[in-house]
């Protein structure tokens, strides 16, 4: 299933697994918050033990609230999907995040992570289906390289629209933001 979309308002931000995307997006938050752009949505930094990745937390954008999205190890009610057991109260906590977003009218909605289990209709697709609908705010979503084409596909996103973390810093990432997020909130003024 493909999605339609509206033009300019989703970018991928992309990378190697384990490559630093959630930081990379961190660091993007930060200066839209200097540039006083609101930002939302959620990040998912990862837990580790022993120095392997034992987990993720869900984070939201802007009040740092955390919770546990994933862990290696089984848990009464989650979900699994691969080496990972997921946490339904942290999906639908992130979805009320979102839908706050698209409520107070940020900006920028940041999805940290699209992967797997979006493209086999699980984890956010939902929600990822619901905001390629929008006619804004400006996304971005983070999404591993091997799954860039496909994830571009199945939302129906421009290729113009992937932002490299390997070849891109944060604020030239931000730099071809701004010219979207500022036609989005004067196109939000006009009908507002």
């Amino acid at each position: 299933m493909t999605v339609s979309v509206a033009p300019h308002s989703i970018f991928l931000v992309t990378g190697p697994v384990q490559a630093g995307k959630t930081t990379f997006l961190s660091s993007l938050v930060t200066r839209l918050e200097r540039e006083h752009i609101s930002a939302g949505g959620f990040l998912c930094p990862g837990t580790f033990s022993s120095g392997l990745r034992s987990g993720f937390e869900l984070k939201q954008v802007g009040t740092g609230t955390r919770l546990s999205l994933a862990a290696e190890e089984q848990k009464e009610g989650w979900v699994a999907f691969r080496r990972f057991w997921f946490n339904p109260l942290a999906f639908a906590r992130g979805r009320q995040w979102i839908d706050r977003c698209l409520e107070s009218r940020d900006s920028v909605v940041v999805i940290d992570e699209v992967g797997p289990m979006e493209l086999a209709g699980g984890g956010w697709s939902d929600t990822l289906d619901m905001l390629a609908e929008q006619a804004g705010p400006v996304q971005c979503w983070s999404v591993r390289k091997p799954l860039v084409r496909e994830v571009m596909e199945r939302w129906n996103i421009s290729s113009g629209h992937v932002i490299d973390i390997r070849q891109e810093t944060p604020k030239e990432a931000l730099d071809r933001l701004l010219p979207f997020i500022r036609t989005k909130q004067n196109h939000g003024k006009d009908h507002g």
